[in-house]
């Protein structure tokens, strides 16, 4: 009697471990798919987050370095003349080089100032980047994020 039931309980624990392996196969991809899902959503989010942060210090620049600013290469410039950085692009160097973790070359800036770059005008910095899934997984289109920052110059 002693030997039918130390056969009957090896083939339970065998049984046992096999129905472990089969739970894990079913369950393991669910659990992957939305592990993943999640660190490309975080991903995602800092991306979207360092864009806003760029432009943020793109706008700051521009309104700090203004048509009035005493930071230009020329010189000082007089009230009411010329802007330092007439066609944006130490504006668009600054958003890029604030950009960290994306490509400066993955990023288009666009600054625009209304009506001009004098004191009291408005500075808009627009930044767009494409992000693309790290993880192909789920094979996501290209998604576009956009970025914008609008303030006043003060100098």
């Amino acid at each position: 009697m002693t030997a039918l039931n130390s056969r009957a309980g090896r083939r339970n624990r065998r049984g046992r471990r096999g129905q472990a392996i089969v739970e894990f196969a079913l369950v393991a991809p669910i659990f992957f798919v939305v592990l993943f899902g999640i660190v490309e959503a975080g991903r995602f989010m800092f991306y979207y987050e360092t864009l806003n942060n760029a432009t943020r210090e793109g706008a700051r620049y521009a309104i700090v370095n203004g048509a009035n600013s005493l930071t230009c290469s020329t010189g000082p410039a007089a009230p009411n003349s010329v802007s330092c950085d007439p066609d944006g692009s130490d504006v668009v160097d600054k958003t890029r080089a604030a950009a960290f973790g994306i490509p400066p070359s993955a990023v288009t800036v666009t600054p625009t100032w209304m009506p001009d770059n004098g004191r009291g005008s408005r500075v808009s910095v627009r930044a767009i980047y494409t992000y693309t899934s790290l993880i192909p997984i789920v094979p996501l289109p290209p998604v576009t994020v956009e970025a914008e920052s609008t303030l006043v110059v003060n100098n």
